[in-house]
């Protein structure tokens, strides 16, 4: 009896201490049981090397969910099916977006779900789904790894040229280069004396420019304030020759309106000579014999003075200032 009753005791302890570390399992693993989740479904296109179910799900690094099925699009092969399982309290919206992310130097891969707006609707299947899916983008490893090959190329073309341009004959003109390089850094230190020397003259050079440039100054000044005194003189003189060709214009306009004057007098004593005529046509007889050439002469002189008239009034239009100081062609006086 006392046999079997150490038996039971045994086994009572390495039960209960079975369901201990059980329980403990389930603690350490936080496990609910009772949480409730929400399916997503991603379609990754290439390759997701290091994702695998049971792979954790994270919303912003947090662990929210894991994946529960990866599988080849039966209707598109370039796709891979992921189904993830995320907690249901954890809100998924429309703008988000998962990307499969590497975890260290380990390789092992996990879905990262990033994006979502507050104000943006739930994510929730499509019509004649039960699933909603997930977009899916590229992640920035994803793409170093997918530009890999490309950057092998470039640094394969890079190295060839770096070989090509350092052949034996380009070595042999660089180590010429240094060589010159080196000859003519020694014989700047050699001249140091010298440049030294052409520095300081520069220098005093430019202090002399400068003094030079002070003493001008006023110079400058001084003759610009004499051509502002010429230029105001000059325009007053244009002003003066101005106002005595406006004069002379008005003279001119007064002197043709008397000639316009005379004229119609005249006109109207031609008027009065032909009724006089056909009044008294011997009178006019007698006028056409002696008074007509006397007649004749007058208006020869009219015309002569209208000429006159004309050609002054050229004059003043050519050289109005004339006028005010007379001719100035003169010719050379010799002293006698």
């Amino acid at each position: 009896m006392e046999t079997k009753a150490s038996y039971v005791v045994v086994g009572a302890f390495v039960f209960g201490l079975f369901a201990a570390v059980l329980g403990f399992v389930v603690w350490l693993g936080k496990l609910d049981l009772d949480r409730e989740s929400n399916a997503y479904r991603i379609g990754f296109v290439g390759t997701v090397t290091g994702l695998s179910v049971g792979s954790p799900v994270r919303y912003r690094g947090i662990p929210v969910g894991q994946v529960s099925d990866i599988r080849v699009d039966s209707e598109d092969i370039e796709r891979i099916l992921v189904t993830i399982e995320v907690d249901s309290e954890v809100p998924i919206k429309r703008d988000a977006y998962a990307v499969l992310e590497s975890q260290g130097l380990t390789g092992v891969g996990f879905i990262q779900v990033k994006g979502g707006s507050r104000g943006a609707p739930l994510l929730g299947p499509g019509p004649g789904e039960t699933i909603a899916e997930l977009p899916a983008r590229s992640s920035v490893v994803e793409e170093v790894f997918e530009s890999a090959p490309e950057i092998a190329n470039q640094l394969l073309v890079l190295t060839n040229r770096a070989s090509s341009i350092l052949n034996p004959k380009n070595q042999q003109s660089l180590q010429n280069i240094l060589a010159n390089l080196d000859a003519v850094s020694g014989a700047f230190a050699r001249e140091a004396d010298n440049i030294s020397a052409l520095v300081r003259n520069a220098n005093e050079a430019t202090e002399s420019l400068q003094r030079l440039t002070a003493t001008l100054e006023p110079i400058a000044v001084s003759l610009s304030e004499d051509l502002s005194g010429v230029a105001e003189e000059s325009a007053q003189t244009m002003a003066a020759i101005r106002g005595t060709v406006t004069g002379v214009d008005a003279e001119i306009s007064t002197l043709g309106a008397d000639a316009s004057q005379a004229l119609s007098s005249l006109g109207g004593a031609a008027d009065q000579a032909r009724g006089i005529l056909a009044e008294n046509r011997g009178a006019v007889r007698d006028f056409s014999q002696s008074g007509l050439y006397e007649m004749t002469q007058f208006l020869i002189e009219g015309r002569l003075l209208l000429e006159s008239l004309n050609r002054v009034t050229r004059q003043l239009e050519r050289d109005p200032a004339r006028i005010l100081f007379g001719s100035r062609d003169r010719g050379v006086e010799t002293s006698k």
